[in-house]
């Protein structure tokens, strides 16, 4: 039977990159746990561009994604657009992450707020330019989602499904399946409806659908219902078995809050509950 790949995105304390620290300590602990993938790429660290890049794959490690700045800038910069396809051949990545909606401005603003039917359909028009013109380089546009996609509604449709019809159907998604959840749908019945949209999947857990909503107003020190993969509410063995069978190579751990273990260690028992269902490497 295939199996997925672990990857992940974050766990990794970038004020010490910033610092001058060394993100390889991170690249050698995760690659030594399993994890085979990072969704992201190497641009921004310290260092020669080649030697950090051959350093990476000597680890047995692929990038999976590249990201775009605010879409409305980059909409009007070719240049950008040009230098981030570069990026993604150079890295061997075939999609950039694209975002910063006006529906999760609430995670800014205050629970609620999430802009307006005029301002998400701006948002639908510069999404569908950057598809179409990182499409000409070759390159898929990705959208990570978060709760507010599938909460708001305009008219009666909710703003994920004015995404995934109003905008060129090249357009895929970086489904997290966390915010799935908070957001009051199940992860697998929305992998199976949306099976030819998803690229890539982010495997988030809570423990609780409500409490991350209201991320904005709790505190650093409050979980708000982050935890470690298979500890949660989330139906992970279900998840996993879903992603294969519609063709996903890669399951990419994500933990915006720890909980009460470390990133090292929430890393390790992420990797070996994902494991255990035997439906991962």
């Amino acid at each position: 039977m295939k199996k997925l790949k672990a990857a992940w995105i974050g766990f990794m304390d970038y004020g010490y990159i910033r610092d001058g620290g060394d993100p390889f300590v991170y690249f050698e602990k995760y690659a030594k746990m399993g994890y085979k993938g990072w969704d992201s790429v190497l641009t921004w660290f310290p260092g020669d561009k080649e030697e950090n890049y051959k350093r990476f794959k000597d680890l047995g490690l692929k990038c999976l994604s590249s990201w775009a700045p605010n879409m409305h800038d980059l909409v009007n910069k070719p240049d950008d657009i040009k230098r981030i396809a570069e990026e993604c051949a150079y890295y061997d990545v075939d999609n950039v992450n694209i975002g910063n909606s006006s529906v999760i401005s609430s995670f800014n603003a205050g629970y609620g707020n999430n802009g307006d039917y005029d301002s998400m359909m701006r948002d639908i028009e510069v999404m569908d330019k950057l598809v179409r013109l990182f499409g000409e380089e070759g390159i898929t546009c990705v959208y990570h989602n978060h709760y507010q996609e599938f909460t708001v509604e305009y008219k009666g449709v909710s703003v994920m499904d004015y995404f995934l019809t109003q905008i060129d159907p090249r357009f895929k998604l970086k489904l997290d399946v966390g915010w799935v959840y908070v957001g009051g749908i199940d992860p697998v019945e929305y992998m199976e409806k949306a099976k030819d949209r998803i690229h890539l999947i982010h495997i988030k857990d809570f423990t609780d659908m409500i409490q991350p909503r209201y991320l904005l107003n709790s505190d650093r020190e409050t979980d708000f219902g982050f935890t470690t993969v298979g500890t949660g509410k989330l139906d992970l063995k279900g998840i996993l078995k879903k992603a294969i069978e519609i063709g996903l190579e890669y399951a990419i751990v994500e933990q915006d809050r720890m909980r009460n273990l470390s990133m090292e260690d929430s890393m390790l028992c992420s990797y070996f509950n994902m494991k255990e269902t035997g439906y991962v490497e």
